[in-house]
Order: C-alpha cells, then sequence, then structure tokens
C-alpha cells in the first residue's frame, strides 16, 4: 500500500435480487465454521499462512473516545430510541438473523440465480448458505451468513470467509423493491463486459464508512488478506448524529444522584440546536462525496487507530482525513478535485459534465451547490426529520425521513409563501397539478441509484441549454415524454423569456425521450426508462406508445436497464404477460419477445411525428433504425 491513501467513501447501499426455483440438491459440503484454524482455507489470494488462533467472523464490536452503544440511551429516551429503531438508518448493517432475512429463505430454502445455485440453511437462529465460493477456488463449501447490509431497497449477504474480522459478500442479492433475488453485478450499471470479482474487503474498506458507527480499519499487511476493522455499532446508530455519550451518560448519572451538584458542560449534541450548515454537515459525513486522503506514515497510523474522527457539531472542512469533493466550475482547481479526478472514469461515474451529482446517496454534496443553501438557510432537516415520534406516521416517514408534508409543495412554501399566490401564473400548469409541483420542476429525477432514479438536491430551474451542454434531462422532458427539445425550449422562452438555444433537427422533430433513449449512453437510457414508468410522466404523455420502447430497454446490453424497462413494462394499463426474466440470454430473449415486437408493429396508433408514429399510424421503423445507429457505446460505470 502507497503511504498516500486515497479512498473514495462511496456509501454503498447495495440492490439484490433473485430468481425462485426448485433444483436439485448439490453432493455434500465441507463445512467450514468458525473455529481456531491452523491454515489457511485454499483460496485464489495469495497470502502467507498465519499461527493458529481463533477466526472472527465479523469485524469487532470494540468502543473507544466515549462511545457507548444504542443500549445506552434506551432508558433515559424510550421514545427517540424507538423511533430511531424503526428507521432504516439502523439497519444499514445487522446480524443475520430470522427478522432481518427476507421471506422466500426465512425457513431456509434453494435458490438458482443465472445457473448459480445457493442453498440456505437455517440452524436454530443462524443461517448457512452452500455455494461454489469463489474465494476459495470455486470449492462447494457451506458458509455461515454473518452480515447483512441494508433494509430498505436490497440487502447484501456476507458470509464467513476463514479470514479474521473480514466476510465475503455473497455473489447474489436481494432486491425487496423487485421482490426477488438478483446477481450482484446486475444491481449496477456497468458495462456487461466488466467482471465483478469476489469482494472480500469490501465491507470493511468502503462499506464500514457509512454503514456503521465509529469505524476504524486496517488494511492487511502486504502478503495477507485480513482486514483489522473495529467499529462501536453495526447500523447508523445514535452516536453517529449525536457524537459520543459516555460523558453525558455520567455527567447525568452524578447529578442524579447529588441533585446538588452544578450543572455539566454535557457534549452531547442536539442538531436541532446547531447552526444551519453544521446541522448539514452532520449528514455530509455519510450523504456527501467525501474522500480521505492521508499523506504521512504517522498520520495513516492514526487514521487506522481513530478513524476519521468527525464528530456531529464539527465543521466537515476542517475535520481530520475527510476531504470534500465538489466538481462544479469553480472547484475544478482544488486539490481535493484534482485528485479525484486523478482516477480515471470516476469523475463521469459520480457527476455530470457540470459538477451536478448523477449518483444517489450523496444529497449533501447535492444541496450544498444549491442556491437555497448558498444564499439561504437550507438544510438538511428543511425537509427531513431523524424522529417520527406519532407511530402512526411511522410507516411512510421511514421511506425516506421526510418530516409531514415534506413531499408537498409546502417543502418549498416554508421558504418561498409568495409563490402559492402565484398559483399557475408562475407554472403555467393547472392548480394542483402534477405539473405544478415545485419539485417536479426544480428537483427532477436526474439521479440514479439502487436501480431508479431519484431527485436532484441541487435546485435549479429547466433549462434546454443546460440539457445540451451535460446530457442531462430536463424536468420538461421528463413529464412531457412527447415533447421535443424545440418545444420545451418554445415553451421556456415563452413563460421565462429563456433564450431558444440553436437545435438539431432531431431535436426539433423527435420527442426528447425518445431522442435520448435511442441515442443516449447507458446512464441516460436508464433515467429514461425509469421516466417512461413515472406515473405524472404517462399522465401527461400517454401509455400506448410505451410499450415499444419499454420492450427494448429489455432489450438493452445492460443488466440493470434491462430490469428496470421489465418493471416499467408492468405498469403499463395493456401490457401482456410473456415469458421473460431480464437474465435469459440474447438468444432466449430474441425468441419469447419476437412476438412482442410485431404484435406493437403491427398495432395502429395516432399519428405522431415526434413520437416516431408516421400518418398512417405505425411506427416508422426507418427513423427509429437511423437513430439507434447514432447510439453513443461508451462504456457506462456509475459508482453509487
Amino acid at each position: 500500500m502507497s503511504q498516500k491513501l486515497k479512498w473514495t467513501l462511496v456509501a454503498v447501499v447495495s440492490i439484490w435480487a433473485v430468481a425462485l426455483f426448485v433444483l436439485l440438491a448439490k453432493p455434500k459440503p465441507t463445512v467450514v465454521r468458525n473455529t481456531p484454524v491452523t491454515e489457511r482455507i485454499p483460496t485464489q489470494i495469495s497470502s502467507r499462512p498465519s499461527p493458529a488462533k481463533t477466526i472472527e467472523a465479523t469485524p469487532t464490536i470494540s468502543r473507544s473516545d466515549g462511545y457507548l452503544g444504542s443500549d445506552s440511551c434506551q432508558e433515559c429516551h424510550q421514545d427517540y430510541h424507538q423511533s430511531w429503531h424503526e428507521s432504516y438508518h439502523r439497519t444499514m448493517t445487522q446480524s443475520v438473523n430470522p427478522e432481518s432475512v427476507p421471506a422466500s429463505i426465512v425457513d431456509g430454502g434453494l435458490i438458482e440465480v443465472n445457473g448459480e445455485s445457493f442453498r440456505f440453511l437455517r440452524e436454530g437462529d443462524d443461517y448457512f448458505v452452500e455455494l461454489d465460493d469463489p474465494i476459495a477456488g470455486g470449492r462447494h463449501l457451506k458458509r455461515r451468513l454473518v452480515l447483512v447490509t441494508g433494509s430498505h431497497h436490497m440487502q447484501v449477504f456476507w458470509y464467513e470467509s476463514g479470514y479474521d474480522k473480514t466476510p465475503a459478500q455473497l455473489q447474489i442479492m436481494y432486491y425487496i423493491d423487485g421482490d426477488r433475488w438478483i446477481p450482484r453485478r446486475s444491481a449496477f450499471l456497468r458495462p456487461p463486459s466488466m467482471e465483478k470479482e469476489h469482494e472480500l474487503g469490501r465491507w470493511n474498506s468502503i462499506c464500514s464508512n457509512c454503514h456503521s458507527t465509529q469505524p476504524r480499519t486496517r488494511p492487511p499487511q502486504r502478503g495477507e488478506v485480513a482486514w483489522d476493522t473495529r467499529v462501536a455499532e453495526f447500523g447508523i446508530t445514535c452516536e453517529a448524529c449525536h457524537g459520543p455519550g459516555e460523558a453525558h451518560v455520567e455527567g447525568h448519572r452524578l447529578r442524579a444522584a447529588d441533585p446538588q451538584l452544578a450543572d455539566f458542560d454535557d457534549p452531547i449534541v442536539n442538531p436541532a440546536g446547531l447552526p444551519t450548515d453544521l446541522k448539514s454537515d452532520m449528514c455530509g459525513q455519510c450523504h456527501g462525496m467525501m474522500m480521505i486522503s492521508i499523506a504521512d506514515v504517522e498520520q495513516r497510523e492514526k487514521y487506522f487507530e481513530q478513524g476519521r474522527q468527525f464528530r456531529p457539531g464539527d465543521q466537515i472542512e476542517d475535520a481530520p482525513f475527510l476531504q470534500l469533493v465538489r466538481a462544479s466550475k469553480e472547484h475544478r482547481d482544488t486539490k481535493a478535485f484534482r485528485e479525484f479526478d486523478s482516477h480515471h472514469g470516476v469523475m463521469a461515474g459520480h457527476f455530470w459534465p457540470d459538477g451536478q451529482l448523477r449518483v444517489t446517496g450523496r444529497d449533501y454534496s447535492g444541496m450544498i451547490e444549491s442556491k437555497c443553501f448558498q444564499d439561504g438557510d437550507l438544510s438538511c432537516m428543511s425537509c427531513h426529520t431523524m424522529h417520527q415520534q406519532d407511530k402512526t406516521l411511522q410507516h411512510e416517514w421511514k421511506d425516506d425521513q421526510l418530516k409531514p408534508n415534506m413531499r408537498t409543495d409546502r417543502a418549498c412554501l416554508q421558504c418561498h409563501p409568495k409563490y402559492e399566490a402565484l398559483g399557475s401564473s408562475h407554472t403555467h400548469h393547472p392548480v394542483g397539478s402534477e405539473g405544478s409541483r415545485c419539485m417536479n420542476c426544480h428537483m427532477p429525477h436526474t439521479i440514479y441509484g439502487i436501480l431508479k432514479s431519484s431527485r436532484s438536491h441541487t435546485i435549479s430551474s429547466p433549462s434546454v441549454t443546460t440539457t445540451l451542454e451535460t446530457g442531462r434531462p430536463n424536468a420538461c422532458n421528463l413529464c412531457h415524454l412527447d415533447h421535443t427539445l424545440e418545444q420545451t425550449a418554445k415553451h421556456l422562452a415563452t413563460w421565462y423569456d429563456q433564450p431558444i438555444p440553436e437545435l438539431t433537427g432531431h431535436q426539433k422533430t423527435t420527442a426528447a425521450s425518445i431522442l435520448q433513449f435511442l441515442t443516449g449512453d447507458a446512464a441516460q437510457r436508464a433515467l429514461q426508462v425509469n421516466a417512461f414508468q413515472w406515473k405524472p410522466a404517462q399522465e401527461a404523455s400517454g401509455t400506448d406508445w410505451l410499450t415499444l420502447f419499454l420492450l427494448l430497454g429489455m432489450d438493452d446490453e445492460y443488466d440493470a436497464i434491462r430490469l428496470i424497462a421489465e418493471r416499467g413494462y408492468h405498469t403499463l394499463p395493456n401490457a401482456t404477460q410473456f415469458d421473460y426474466d431480464f437474465l435469459q440470454p440474447m438468444q432466449r430473449r430474441g425468441a419469447v419477445m419476437g412476438p412482442q415486437y410485431m404484435n406493437v408493429l403491427r398495432k395502429k396508433q395516432k399519428p405522431n411525428s415526434a413520437l416516431l408514429i408516421d400518418q398512417d399510424g405505425f411506427f416508422d421503423r426507418r427513423r427509429m433504425e437511423a437513430l439507434m445507429s447514432r447510439r453513443d457505446h461508451t462504456p457506462i460505470y456509475l459508482q453509487e
């Protein structure tokens, strides 16, 4: 390992899902348990033998520097502890048990995904998996499942590897939103030719940073494999947002024993009482585009021992070891950006060309580029709350931890009340319609991750010029899927005096959604396929014509796009059922999809040149083929 360490902290919230089949049992596997060993399990990884010792299956729970764990908060803060316990923050990483596994394997079961089989076994409250283990040279082994990361959209499982404190990642993931298992390589937007190797040490090196509290991790010595990782607690717990609790608990214990004692300087942090920027910095430690950069051996050792040392109430730009990466034009000359951009593909994997975020989970970095933050009082807590004490609201709240009414225009009107009175004179859409919603225009779905699009937290206004400069779809055309860029540009010019940019013939005559879907790169196609299934867009643009383009998405070369398109296809009111699975090989897909294509192409539609439907009411195959021949085949890997 070089002295200069540059690790991009990616808040990895993984996405996994799989097709469920009943299979023939494989031969009884070797059982690998968490017991003292005298030699390493044979693997494809070279490592030196180590002396006999007990091998720990997971990183160590080890508390220092005043951390006590969330149980210490419950006695005095039962209500807040309950609402935190209900949140997805708590279950960012947890032990594998009957409550944390999907229903499909709660009592064990056989899962086959893409020709690979995984037999899950339950023994009491412990779970095991039989698999052809990639870290053991493909040997058929029985491994104990020890950790699960994620519980909201997908779950990643980690199994006992035989290497101390270093769990291995299972090759398949449970995709909660789709109620199925999928290969982990299919969960990301990545080139089809890009193989995903085993990820031994991934949790230790990357996931621990934002899926545990007080992580401290030491990489393997040269020639070794095992990481030395310690955390105060798995998951995002009370002390991640309020700071270490030891002095707080001890101070109140002494006060309770002797009420005559003077008030003490309580170090616990109440985020609601912090200045606006510091409230958000607390979130930014995980929801920002952060990089760890350590310049010398002495600082490296301090980082390995104490971790990144950021504490709630600190300013993120002053935190040891952390560097906030900003990619907007005025930050391109910063040391942090130059180091970040020195890694091939990293810039394009995280940011649009103008520096806006394009991947999920970094909403702090999106927000701080907004004028509402830079010139106003916007913070993460303007809309979000980490506790919802009304239990009747907790089910909805836990989805994204928004305050009541923050899914509505009230989120924006709390700071911009004058726009409520302006109504349609400002939005140019009927009051109460989706086109009149603040967020649909100013926080469009241009962020990709976990197999869907989500709202940008860089608050901006629709601009065709920006679309042309960056390739990022604008809010108008993400809703009005049947409109051309020229139509949008003319409306924006009439309504808001925006200049009309120079447009090509295709941009004047072909719907922007179709143009980007047929000619764009994989990231643009992924956003458009998500837009095709967005209910407000379907209501504004109709659905009959969408069938063909979602079928084309189901035939895309990228696994993730095929999965998203399959999901979108089933949102169409007249979708027919046929024997399709996004994991099918190309030949099989062709056989089952051919008749579906023919049915759509033979069906007469309402003529609409922008939608490539000719005057006779049929799709113009020649125009479509011409556009598809212009497709951008640049390999895309969005690094969520």
